[in-house]
Order: C-alpha cells, then structure tokens, then sequence
C-alpha cells in the first residue's frame, strides 16, 4: 500500500497547467477526497483493460463539433501500455511505455481504502489514475488527483483495434505487429469526436468489471461500506 501524498501530486502539473483550455459549455468534473472513486477493483484493473485501445481526449471541447484532440494508449495483456498523447494544441511528444497495474490507496484522514491504476515508467516514476468505466457502452473517464482533488482528464472509450491516426501522430509507436494489436484503418482523425464519427470502434464491454463498491471504508466509518447497506 502507498502513500496518498504521492499520488495525489503524481499529475499535478498537468492538472493545473491545462486548466486554460476549458469550454464554456462543459463545465470540468471535479470532486474532494473521498466524493468519488474508482469502480474497478484492484484485481480487476489488467483484466479489464487487457488487449484494449483507449482512444480519449482532454476533458476540454466534448460539445464541439470536431471535438478535442485524440490521445491514445495501447495496454497489452502482459502488463504494459504505450502511449501516444496530445496536448490541448495538438502538440505530442515521443511514444512512452510504462508498465499498469491495480494498486490500493488508503486516505487515512476519511478512513477509505480504494483502487487506483498505476504506472511505472521505466525511470521508475510513479503516476496514477482514476478509472470510471462504463461496462454497457465500454466509455471510460479518467480522473487524476491535484491539489486535494480528483480532476476530469481523459474522456472516450476503450475499442480492441488501433487508430490508424497514431503513427501520424506519433512515428515512434510502436508497430501494431510486434504488439500484437491490429489497426482500426477507418480512424484517420486527430479530432476524437470527428475520429468516432468515421468510425465508432469495436467498443470493449466488461461489464463483469464494474464495481461501485471496490473500496472500503474503516474504522468509525465501516458502516458506509456497501455490503453492510449504509450505501455509499
């Protein structure tokens, strides 16, 4: 079990350094600790996301027409996922790799313990994030923790091919082949709305995954807990 400290200033920069590019018609979700959580539990974090592309884009611009800019991440069925993400300009770096897993959280101060995903990067950084899925549609948000506070970042869906527009946008990504993944040849768009438009992607539903109980609280607070039916 780690320290909250460090994963709630994991991704601080980000968080703050693109609150600029924000939409006056979608107002950007952000909760306190401990007023949302992650409804996948630990165990379940690599099963879930196993052999799956996440095609999203910063939280900012769902409601124009073309949408944000697409950011893309591969996770392979042995634990490692590569990246390919944009900015809010459309700016991206080079391909990344880092290794996911589950990995529990304990907030001491609220008396909660819960699931969050983790990363290890080859430097041996840590980074986590919050997954909110949706097992009927296969939408998947992703949250990340700044300043005391969960913050809306990626918005989009996991599909079982890769977007075509990934080697535009990032030459050094990995080949499809040596992944083992296959292209979605169809998605040729830098813009997440007008990339689900050409086409929706071959949506990656796990119901079976979904569990708005994966995390626990304790202590003088044990009866909030689903199983004993204070709710949550």
């Amino acid at each position: 079990m780690i320290g909250l400290k460090t994963a709630f200033t994991a991704f601080l920069a980000i968080a703050l350094t693109t609150g600029a590019a924000i939409a006056k018609d979608k107002k950007r979700e952000v909760y306190k600790r401990g007023g949302i959580f992650q409804n996948v539990a630990v165990e379940h974090v690599r099963p879930l996301l196993a052999n799956t592309a996440r095609v999203s884009h910063f939280w900012d611009g769902q409601n124009t027409e073309r949408g944000s800019y697409t950011r893309i991440v591969w996770h392979g069925a042995d634990g490692r996922e590569y990246g390919c993400l944009t900015d809010t300009k459309g700016k991206s770096g080079d391909a990344w790799s880092a290794v996911y897993a589950g990995r529990t959280i304990d907030l001491k101060g609220h008396k909660v313990r819960y699931p969050l995903k983790q990363k290890t990067h080859p430097n041996g950084d840590l980074g986590y994030q919050m997954l909110r899925y949706n097992g009927e549609t296969g939408d998947l948000t992703i949250f990340i923790a700044a300043n005391r506070k969960w913050w809306e970042s990626d918005v989009g869906h996991l599909q079982a091919r890769i977007p075509a527009v990934t080697w535009e946008i990032c030459p050094d990504f990995p080949s499809a082949e040596s992944l083992g993944a296959e292209v979605n040849t169809k998605q040729t768009s830098r813009y997440y709305n007008e990339l689900v438009r050409q086409d929706p992607g071959q949506r990656i539903l796990r119901p079976q995954f979904v569990n708005e109980c994966a995390h626990e609280w304790y202590g003088r607070k044990a009866r909030k807990n689903c199983q004993t039916g204070g709710g949550n």
